[in-house]
């Protein structure tokens, strides 16, 4: 059995190099309630981010479209305040919708 010498590496370090024993294999169980607990945080950051993302839509439309800064300023404020509130307490998107449909209306009003 030949052995390539390491320049610069403890011997612990090559020893480690070559040990298998922590890897993943196909045939290994997997732990499913942290997989679903964590594809379950990733769909409510997707609902958060999308519902934000429109608020920040209508905003632009606000303020570029319809020259309302103040209003759009508020409104970036209050879609921030909502987004961080609904990802910390669960209520997810549920707590930016309140302010998507008043921007809504303030698109539709405010022309």
């Amino acid at each position: 059995m030949q052995y390539i010498v390491l320049k610069g590496l403890a011997e612990g370090e090559r020893s480690a190099m070559t040990n298998n024993h922590g890897a993943m294999t196909a045939d290994d169980p997997m732990d499913m309630a942290e997989h679903e607990r964590t594809y379950a945080n990733f769909v409510s950051l997707t609902e958060i981010v999308v519902a934000h993302l429109l608020c920040i839509i209508l905003l632009l439309v606000l303020w570029a479209l319809e020259g309302h800064g103040f209003i759009a300023l508020i409104g970036l404020i209050l879609t921030m305040l909502s987004a961080t509130v609904g990802g910390l307490t669960g209520a997810g998107w549920r707590m930016v919708a309140p302010v998507f449909v008043l921007l809504g209306l303030a698109c539709i009003v405010l022309k």
